[in-house]
């Protein structure tokens, strides 16, 4: 029987000779014991020659007897491919500091996006992108540490955190490109998968909890990584010559990929999930616990739910399907959805029914037009009922109702909190997951100093794990000197008005304890703002997005200020520079997706908790008029809303005919006479010195030292000072 390895280099011969092969090909999607196997000829190249009992099996997408059907062009490259290997690895050894257009489509398999600085004019300078595949954000120290090295020394000088848990690393050169993913391999990481038509990273909460259910959602999300993780070995041959650095599956996983009872495989394929085919397009799922919805669950192609007996045991999960944030502008059958409930399975099940769902979206999701080959268009196009009859097909069983389940709820975990196992953890805000400047050196020192590991979150923020108690304060200290973190509280109320001096040492001391190590000085609005990257290195970009949102961010809060909302008010933002939604934009109360140069479109109506789509308000909206557009939303949003009504429930019940009244009969905000008069600094050193620590933060002076006092005296309040 011809090897995959041995039929590479025959295709290469062939390639040079031009010669035709006949191809092995499925009756559709089919896996051979489910159907009978057709032949046809496929035209490679010039001359055809026939291969006895080939282990590489062509497919297409469903077709009529007979009939030859329309296929995109990235179907036909993977066709070709000889399991996404050819062209890329002939390309890589060219000169050129580029790839031609087949290997781009390749490459991103392997993790990898080919891009360009369109910030610069003239001849094109190619870099390349990587991604690493990080299941529940789980960041081994020495991953972390080579990653800091290789963005110093291949990269930009920084890395990114991305809203799937994983980084990416940009500015990587061609001829760079296997030292950078070799590294990687040997430290403990991978790209595979990261990008492309396959499963991608597999979401799950970062919090290290020692609770059960997190654990076991933790795990599954590790095992079902494992079970849809290519096996044909293209990414070893390519990055680390055929070495296989791989570490001993779950006997489960491996039970459950072999397990071809109900006709899910290909038997004879090196790929028995993915075939020669792959996925239609890229395929995404999140695991999650009841209430925890760091993970955005509803916008996963799979959401997976632990489900607990009264003890804390897990015992099953709960399935969704059909999620997606994608769409094209001007195109209304491109859309965002939500995914929805498919069933209930048992612990034991769970691998084997998320198999059956990848199946079935393989054998009939589309091929033709990539713009509808994600799952949501085919469980829209079906509907539940079907869907779920097919997949149950593939599964071998009915699922059961769905258990229910309590209001979820958005979690960020920043700040110190107790592990469970006598360890502590510590989330940082990270804006947009840039991670560059001081906030890189200090965190390489402490991650490499305390040999901790690390987890990302789906919010593009980063959680230092397994903290020594001990370890709190000097851990505490070096972040708040880095602006991570809040200084204890002596360093700010010591510069302002003579509240201070009213304290004795014990209050002063318990009010550092009080806010010692919580999160740094950050806008409510930025703690829970998205932005991709887009300009300048993303192709897809129209305009920008995370450059643009810290401005956008700093006049939405002035506009806060003027319509007078609280500082600790805030909404969920999100941006994107096009409509691909990679920042999840769909889901925000305030959602702006790049439809020009300078230019978004808005979307309102997602909620605090991410279990609402947002829907398309205005288009075209030039960056310079969101003021004009904002303004009144907001002013009418303080006076008209009911008790605790957030922003995005807000414009849900009030209508979005009203709202754009509102906008086009705006005269601005009617001037009212302040009702305080608070004057909080007795002298002007002591303003200068609060105006210098509150311009660290992005704040005025008087925000910082407002802040500083409710903080003190709510915990008063509390009974924190007694």
């Amino acid at each position: 029987m011809t090897t995959a390895t041995s039929y590479g280099a025959a295709h290469s011969a062939l390639l040079k000779e031009g010669k035709k092969i006949q191809i092995g090909s499925c009756d559709g999607l089919r896996s051979r014991n489910s159907v009978g196997l057709s032949r046809r000829h496929v035209n490679l190249f010039s001359v055809s020659i026939a291969r006895p009992n080939p282990l590489i099996r062509a497919v297409s997408t469903p077709v009529k007897p007979d009939t030859e059907t329309k296929r995109s062009k990235v179907e036909i490259i993977k066709e070709h491919s000889n399991f996404i290997r050819y062209p890329l690895n002939e390309e890589l050894l060219t000169d050129a500091p580029n790839i031609n257009e087949s290997a781009t489509q390749i490459i991103k398999f392997h993790g990898s996006y080919q891009q360009y600085n369109r910030d610069e004019r003239g001849a094109r300078s190619y870099s390349f992108m990587l991604r690493t595949k990080n299941p529940c954000g789980k960041v081994p120290n020495k991953l972390y540490l080579t990653m800091d090295d290789l963005a110093d020394q291949f990269g930009i000088g920084t890395l990114r955190l991305t809203t799937r848990q994983t980084f990416q690393l940009h500015g990587v050169l061609k001829k760079n490109l296997k030292t950078v993913m070799s590294s990687i391999i040997h430290s403990m990481g991978s790209t595979l998968g990261a990008c492309g038509d396959l499963n991608r990273n597999v979401l799950a909460p970062a919090a290290p909890f020692a609770r059960k259910d997190y654990q076991f959602a933790q795990q599954t999300a590790d095992n079902i990584a494992a079970l849809l993780t290519p096996q044909s070995g293209f990414y070893y041959d390519m990055w680390v010559d055929g070495e296989k650095i791989m570490s001993a599956e779950p006997p489960e996983v491996v039970k459950a990929r072999n397990d071809n009872s109900h006709g899910t495989n290909f038997p004879d394929s090196p790929e028995p999930i993915y075939g020669t085919q792959f996925l239609p397009r890229k395929f995404k799922i999140a695991v999650t616990v009841p209430t925890d919805n760091s993970v955005d669950l509803l916008t996963n192609d799979v959401g997976v739910v632990v489900v607990t007996d009264a003890d804390g045991e897990p015992q099953g999960f709960n399935l969704f399907v059909g999620g997606g944030m994608g769409r094209t502008h001007r195109l209304e059958t491109t859309f965002p959805r939500l995914a929805e409930p498919l069933g209930y399975v048992p612990k034991e099940d769970i691998l084997c029914a998320v198999k059956a769902i990848v199946v079935t979206q393989r054998e009939n999701g589309r091929r033709d037009d990539r713009k509808y080959s994600r799952m949501k268009y085919l469980i829209s196009s079906w509907g539940i009922e079907k869907f779920r009859s097919v997949v149950e097909q593939y599964y071998g069983k009915k699922f059961e109702p769905s258990r229910e389940l309590p209001e979820w709820e958005f979690k960020s975990y920043l700040g110190w909190h107790e592990q469970g196992d006598g360890g502590l953890f510590c989330g940082l805000h990270v804006d947009s997951g840039r991670i560059g400047g001081k906030m890189k050196v200090t965190l390489r020192e402490i991650i490499e100093k305390y040999n901790l590991d690390v987890r990302l979150t789906p919010n593009q923020n980063i959680i230092l794990c397994g903290i020594r108690k001990a370890w709190k304060r000097p851990i505490t200290t070096a972040l708040a000197q880095a602006g991570l973190l809040k200084d204890p509280l002596s360093i700010s109320v010591s510069c302002f008005m003579p509240f201070y001096y009213c304290l004795n040492d014990s209050a002063v001391q318990l009010a550092n304890d009080e806010f010692l190590g919580q999160p740094k000085y950050v806008d409510p609005l930025n703690l829970t703002a998205m932005a991709c990257p887009a300009l300048p290195l993303c192709p897809l970009a129209i305009t920008e997005a995370e450059r643009g949102i810290p401005d956008i961010l700093k006049r939405i809060r002035a506009v806060f200020e003027k319509v007078g909302l609280k500082y600790n008010e805030s909404v969920v933002i999100r941006a994107t520079g096009c409509p691909n939604g990679c920042a999840r934009p769909y889901m925000a109360e305030l959602g702006l997706v790049g439809d020009g140069p300078n230019s978004y479109q808005l979307w309102l109506g997602g909620t605090p908790n991410q279990t609402s789509l947002a829907r398309t308000f205005m288009n075209k909206v030039k960056i310079h008029d969101l003021e004009k557009v904002l303004e009144p939303l907001f002013y009418n949003w303080k006076r008209k809303r009911q008790s605790k009504e957030s922003f995005g429930d807000f414009t849900n019940r009030v209508g979005f005919e009203t709202l754009q009244e509102w906008v086009e009969k705006w005269d601005g905000v009617v001037a009212t006479r302040s009702t305080y008069n608070l004057r909080l600094f007795t002298d002007k050193d002591t303003y200068e010195k609060m105006d210098e620590l509150a311009k660290l933060q992005n704040k005025t002076a008087h925000q910082l030292a407002m802040e500083v006092i409710r903080n003190y005296a709510s915990a008063q309040q509390n009974g924190k000072g007694e």
